[in-house]
């Protein structure tokens, strides 16, 4: 399949040859290049596409929902705003019920919206004390045996999971999923800095959605927070609804780190791009009332955020320059997950965005397929 996509890319008009998925030239195409070609023309400044490590749902659709339905919904959802390859987010429910999602994602899964890339598992070997939204009753200490369980039953789609370092067996069990090429990530825990030292030492790479569900900072014990601050080493996963993080904080972690380590996120649920009302997330009661996720005791529980919306929240605070985009919505997930993506030039796969004057996406392309036009 050959695509010609063109719009504005460094600030000229360009096109963009994608075959067979693959990026294979940009700039002003040849008669030759542009044969045979369906060609996608935009008015917008171009980009590549977001890829979204913790999304749970979307469009009234959950993960946890098991089925190849729930994963079109999700992935259509996200792609409409700029999302173009996303992990499907477990929550912590019975070890059955997440084996049954897992052994959901068939290698004939066709997706289209975003790419499905993967799982990430957040949960169940997580801190009791800092839950979140996911059912205490549920989580459990790390066990290899039942997470190598979930990686065969998901034909190894388990690509990242999220684990409080200072658990029993969490030692053990990062180096177990590190070796199976996952991406661990430390999160929903008590960590001092020295359990997240450790945890790194044993191979987790990142955190998960930075200051929430961890020990607070603390000028005397940094904690998580304060270790994924600071250490250069590590991406640190941020939830952008200014919400979840108070809009100076943002402010100051960008200036302390940059973005060189940041990645995006929505941390979104099913209630995504719906009405307020009441949902259900990791089998609890979410109540949405302006756009925010809650339980009933007031804990916050994901978010209805996509990844435009985080993007434009973080461009009108100043928080973020256009030029900055990519990095924090596709280049340093690529890296952190060795895929060939984030980049508009020959050799990467073909995901790209389009934006217009207001920031809002009107199309959005999939390895060279059309899934959203606005």
């Amino acid at each position: 399949m050959k695509t010609v996509v063109s719009g504005i890319l460094n600030q000229e008009r360009q096109q963009i040859l994608i075959e067979d998925g693959i990026i294979t030239a940009t700039g002003q195409l040849s008669k030759t290049d542009l044969e045979g070609a369906t060609l996608i023309e935009t008015n917008g400044e171009l980009y590549p596409g977001f890829i979204d490590i913790h999304v749970h749902g979307g469009g009234g659709a959950d993960t946890m929902d098991a089925s190849p339905e729930a994963f079109q919904t999700i992935a259509k959802t996200h792609a409409a705003h700029g999302t173009t390859g996303l992990y499907l987010t477990t929550m912590t429910e019975s070890p059955e019920r997440i084996q049954r999602v897992m052994e959901t994602l068939e290698p004939t899964f066709q997706s289209e919206g975003a790419q499905v890339l993967g799982f990430h598992l957040e949960g169940p070997f997580i801190n009791p004390d800092y839950p979140g939204a996911h059912a205490q009753q549920h989580i459990i200490e790390p066990n290899i045996e039942l997470l190598a369980e979930w990686i065969e039953r998901s034909r190894h789609q388990v690509k990242i999971i999220t684990v409080a370092p200072e658990l029993p067996g969490a030692e053990a069990l990062i180096r177990f999923a590190t070796e199976q090429g996952i991406v661990v990530s430390m999160g929903h825990s008590a960590a001092d800095l020295s359990d997240a030292q450790q945890g790194k030492a044993w191979g987790a790479q990142s955190v998960t959605h930075l200051f929430n569900a961890m020990s607070r900072f603390h000028h005397r014990e940094p904690g998580l927070a304060g270790f994924g601050l600071s250490d250069e080493e590590i991406y640190v996963e941020l939830i952008v609804d200014y919400r979840h993080v108070h809009p100076f904080v943002v402010k100051a972690m960008m200036r302390a780190m940059g973005e060189e380590r940041l990645l995006l996120i929505t941390d979104a649920m099913r209630a995504a791009c719906m009405k307020d009302g009441i949902y259900e997330l990791g089998g609890q009661m979410v109540f949405v009332r302006q756009g925010v996720a809650t339980l009933s005791n007031g804990t916050i529980a994901g978010s209805t955020l996509t990844m435009d919306q985080a993007v434009r929240n973080l461009l009108d605070a100043g928080t973020l320059g256009k030029q900055e985009i990519s990095r924090v919505t596709s280049q340093n997930q690529s890296r952190l997950l060795k895929l060939r993506k984030g980049v508009i030039a020959p050799s990467f796969d073909g995901d790209i965005i389009a934006f217009d004057e207001r920031l809002q996406v009107t199309h959005t392309i999939v390895r060279g397929n059309l899934v959203f036009r606005k």
